[in-house]
């Protein structure tokens, strides 16, 4: 809670005719708001699990390099083909995992949870958990990312925002609107392919959160039981911190990443039905105050 000390009627009224009792009262409206600041509850941390993997997909020279830098910083990667073109070889990289035969196929999720499905060779297919990925120049037309198996593949942005233009984070060359999503070749730098790769794996080596992310206390919650799972949140999302989960009859359900939503309201103005709100300032935080104050 928040409360706005009454300087005009407390302090500025006495200011000309008595300027050391108007210095008195002006310290304890000080002094009793940091003691009531001391007594706030502070916002919980989201308890968030992250994988360390970096997923490459790909083999462009661009896409190489980041896998062979990454490896060499002493990070794991698993190396992929990509949808029309399976890897070819196991390169001599330390930390690298390249995956023969495979050829990624799709992938969903965000920083330190993506899932990337994969054809491998023989025949079968498998899922594998990353917490960065990384896209060849060939990867990045074809590669279809999935928010959820009912919704259509989501195109996502990656060029960087322009001077005058709202609605869109900025992105550095290479990063996406997806967080832990990087272009191993981002069209339109005139720089080589080796140092684009070196460029992605340093981006992907720095999205790796050092400690718990924080939560800044305008992050969106949806209620599962009015959430539609009609998408249109995901859609709006520019910081992609909204993923879908199934309840148990299989319908999805819309979920807020506390640790990558930044409190815009986008999802609050356009869900149909109302399922997305402020978690601090809705009707029953509202109450939980008035308890709180009243007890």
């Amino acid at each position: 809670m928040a409360e706005t000390c009454n300087l005009r009627g407390e302090v500025l009224s006495l200011l000309h005719s008595h300027p050391d009792l108007a210095l008195d009262r002006f310290k304890g409206l000080i002094e009793r708001s940091i003691k009531r600041a001391g007594l706030l509850k502070s916002f919980p941390t989201p308890a968030r699990q992250y994988n360390f993997t970096t997923a490459v997909i790909g083999q462009s020279e661009a896409a190489m390099r980041s896998a062979q830098t990454l490896g060499l910083l002493g990070m794991e990667v698993f190396l992929f083909g990509g949808p029309a073109k399976p890897l070819a070889d196991q390169p001599d990289y330390p930390n690298v995992h390249g995956f023969v035969g495979s050829s990624a196929k799709s992938l969903k999720g965000t920083v330190g949870d993506f899932r990337i499905v994969v054809d491998m060779e023989g025949g079968f297919q498998q899922v594998f958990q990353a917490g960065a990925v990384i896209l060849g120049e060939r990867a990045r037309r074809t590669i279809a990312y999935m928010p959820h198996p009912d919704m259509p593949p989501h195109e996502f942005s990656y060029s960087m925002q322009t001077r005058d233009v709202k609605g869109i984070p900025f992105f550095v060359p290479g990063a996406t609107s997806i967080p832990g999503l990087i272009l191993a070749s981002p069209p339109g730098v005139n720089l080589s392919e080796r140092i684009k790769g070196t460029t992605a794996a340093i981006l992907a080596a720095s999205v790796m959160p050092r400690g718990p992310r924080q939560n800044k206390g305008y992050t969106v919650s949806i209620d599962a039981g009015l959430c539609r799972g009609c998408g249109r949140c995901a859609n709006i999302c520019p910081y992609r911190a909204i993923s879908f989960h199934r309840n148990s009859l299989g319908y999805g359900y819309a979920v807020v990443d506390e640790a990558l939503c930044k409190g815009c309201g986008n999802c609050i103005s356009i869900c149909p039905s109302n399922a997305a709100d402020s978690p601090f300032r809705d009707q029953f935080f509202l109450e939980q105050i008035i308890e709180e104050v009243l007890a």
